[in-house]
């Protein structure tokens, strides 16, 4: 399971755009424009019977707290650079941030453990990228209101993942 922040059209649509100019110049497994998402915690495996626990901290976490505006930013990446993990960051942090942190305190509450890596808001772009050759293309931009938060259970049996979601939270 993980907690995510669902991002408005103009923002997955700039986010297609930017993932369509690193196809030519990128060699890696592309995320398909229908999973992008900022991750505000990674729970990993939840046993079933705590799922309805889950969903009360996210409602706990993300009572009180109002829809906010959000720009698209850099492109950036994790790992090795021959191995990477390519993502697409945000000018402004502050309204992720002081969400993911009202989550993870909620979560923590209910005695959830959670990936507790420092946040860094971010969508992913590419697995197993290989940036050592060339430069990166700019990224489109786009601005946008983040108003929804989900709590998604993640299949990854297959050929893609699939994101299904329990439970969207609207912020007020």
């Amino acid at each position: 399971l993980f907690i995510a922040a669902e991002l408005p059209e103009q923002m997955r649509e700039a986010l297609a755009e930017t993932s369509g100019r690193l196809r030519g110049s990128v060699s890696g497994r592309y995320v398909g424009s229908d999973l992008f998402h900022v991750t505000l915690a990674f729970l990993g495996s939840v046993e079933g019977a705590r799922v309805s626990r889950c969903i009360d901290a996210l409602e706990r976490g993300c009572s009180g707290q109002a829809k906010f505006h959000a720009c698209l930013g850099e492109l950036g990446s994790f790992g090795r650079r021959s191995k990477a993990t390519l993502w697409q960051g945000f000018d402004d942090a502050e309204g992720f941030a002081g969400l993911a942190c009202d989550v993870r305190n909620a979560l923590g509450r209910e005695g959830f453990e959670f990936d507790a890596k420092k946040f860094l808001p971010h969508v992913t772009l590419m697995r197993a990228a290989d940036l050592t050759a060339g430069s990166l293309p700019m990224p489109h931009l786009a601005c946008g209101e983040i108003d929804t938060v989900t709590l998604f259970s993640s299949n990854l049996s297959g050929a893609r993942p699939v994101y299904e979601p329990l439970h969207s939270v609207i912020l007020g």
